[in-house]
């Protein structure tokens, strides 16, 4: 009797488990920007751009909003452009007067806190400028980690200071960033990571630069190492009980 009685909790207790897990939806809205919200709680939008980049999806509603650096197509405020998300979102920029990014861990709501880790802007090749912010956060158990326009691969500092990660929203398109190949070490730099959602790659009639390459550049050679799955869709919901095993490049379609 006290067996079964034992069995039946502990069934109830994994059931219980199970039910608790939290969904979290992603939303792509195009280049490098993304909502991510668990049940319930805020929407926080990362990265938005001006109307320089006519991706058809801002204004959108964000409770927070995280931008990585001072760029045209990561910060519309700081070209005057106020109306690109709706409400009154906390606005939290990474960078102080001289463009450095000021590391470290910010509370940024009692659920919130975000650990902001300094990159290079400036590629390999000469492209891109300044310094941009590495972001990592936990929503609904998951671990993500935004790497804005990164320009190098990660070093040994920043890979300790990104930790362990589940989600990684990664720039594949290059001239500016990254390219494919360099996204590929970067995944390789980081074997934590089960989900990846590239971003920062070219769109005609949308891109506004010709020199950054199309999202199949990359793609391509990921399917070698890795499983790429077409989502057919801007929105997806994920839990930390439903991770892929292994790597798996999600690509997402931009908000319409």
């Amino acid at each position: 009797m006290k067996k079964t009685l034992l069995v039946a909790l502990g069934v109830a207790l994994a059931a219980g488990l199970a039910c608790a897990a939290t969904e979290v939806q992603l939303t792509y809205l195009g280049h490098s920007c993304f909502t991510i919200q668990s049940e319930d709680g805020p929407i926080i939008m990362i990265d938005p751009f001006a109307s320089y980049v006519p991706y058809p999806a801002l204004p959108q509603p964000a409770d927070i909003v995280l931008m990585t650096h001072a760029h045209i197509d990561h910060c519309p405020t700081c070209y005057g452009e106020t109306t690109r998300y709706l409400g009154d979102p906390i606005e939290v920029k990474s960078w102080d007067s001289l463009g450095r990014i000021q590391e470290g861990d910010r509370t940024v709501t009692d659920d919130l806190l975000v650990r902001f880790i300094e990159a290079s802007h400036v590629t390999a090749s000469g492209g891109g400028a300044g310094y941009v912010s590495l972001l990592r956060f936990d929503v609904g158990g998951i671990r993500f980690a935004h790497l804005g326009d990164l320009g190098r691969i990660l070093s040994t500092a920043q890979l300790t200071a990104l930790g362990d990660v589940d989600v990684l929203f990664l720039p594949v398109g290059g001239a500016f960033t990254i390219h494919a190949a360099e996204a590929l070490t970067v995944i390789a730099q980081l074997p934590s990571v089960k989900i990846v959602l590239p971003m920062h790659y070219y769109v005609k009639d949308i891109t506004p630069w010709s020199e950054i390459a199309p999202l199949a550049d990359f793609t391509l050679v990921a399917d070698i190492l890795h499983t790429v799955v077409d989502q057919d869709t801007s929105q997806v919901v994920i839990n930390s009980d439903a991770l892929p095993e292994s790597v798996e490049v999600w690509v997402l379609d931009f908000l319409e």
